[in-house]
């Protein structure tokens, strides 16, 4: 194998067949090579913060349907200041970019298939606020649906949605795919629990849909947003519903 130089999947079949990646980013119109682009990505997260060996590489080229796509380098953010620097950079360059949580879903969503960056967001993972005057918790979304749970359980709520990934899946996650679970039946499912959510465009703007508070107006461009997979933009920041238990 060529070590640093990497592997991409170029067919999906039984046996998938890898090439090279050499200098340039195959399947992108971009004309930076991979050097240059690990150099910007590090200036913009730290070098810890990126990682383009090829097991690395195989280890964030799947999800839970079990397909398999090679991104050119995975990036580990740890605030919405680095998800809005490598989007610029991914934008500038020209740059497909994935956001994954943690790979539960079982629709593609988190799947490279043209290659480039996968943008990893574990890290963003703190509880920010829990007002229980106000039933909202304000979240990050690399946070696990169920230590959500275990920590609104003592004060006596809960936040409806429990896919059947609970214990792994993430709130980001939950919101990119509108996830459900057996509480849907009774409360619905994420799309009915989502007050507000700050998010990241292409080209590295910060904007929000939805409304904190109950008092919201104007066109629902909140919908739109809940299970779009992260192609409208990326989640940093969500205002969720909570409920008495």
């Amino acid at each position: 194998m060529k070590g640093d130089q990497g592997y991409r999947v170029v067919k999906q079949s039984p046996q998938p067949r890898l090439v090279p990646l050499g200098q340039r980013l195959l399947q992108s119109s971009s004309n930076v090579n991979k050097k240059d682009l690990i150099k910007y990505l590090a200036e913009a997260v730290g070098p810890e913060n990126v990682r383009a060996s090829l097991v690395d590489l195989i280890a964030y080229s799947y999800d839970a349907t079990g397909k398999r796509f090679l991104p050119d380098v995975v990036v580990f953010p740890e605030s919405t200041a680095e998800v809005c620097a490598v989007m610029k950079i991914a934008h500038r360059e020209r740059i497909p970019v994935v956001a994954r949580g943690a790979g539960t879903n079982l629709s593609g969503g988190t799947l490279p298939s043209k290659g480039g960056i996968v943008l990893e967001l574990s890290r963003l993972n703190r509880i920010l606020e829990i007002d229980s005057a106000g039933r909202r918790v304000v979240v990050a979304p690399g946070v696990v649906n169920l230590d959500l749970q275990n920590a609104l359980r003592p004060l006596g709520f809960m936040y409806a949605p429990d896919p059947a990934s609970q214990k792994t899946c993430t709130l980001g996650g939950n919101m990119a795919e509108d996830a459900g679970g057996p509480h849907c039946l009774k409360y619905g499912v994420t799309s009915n629990h989502i007050r507000c959510v700050e998010i990241v465009l292409a080209n590295g703007s910060v904007v929000q849909v939805g409304a904190p508070t109950d008092d919201s107006y104007g066109y629902d461009l909140l919908g739109p947003v809940v299970g779009s997979e992260g192609t409208l933009g990326i989640a940093t920041k969500l205002v969720l519903n909570i409920i008495r238990l």
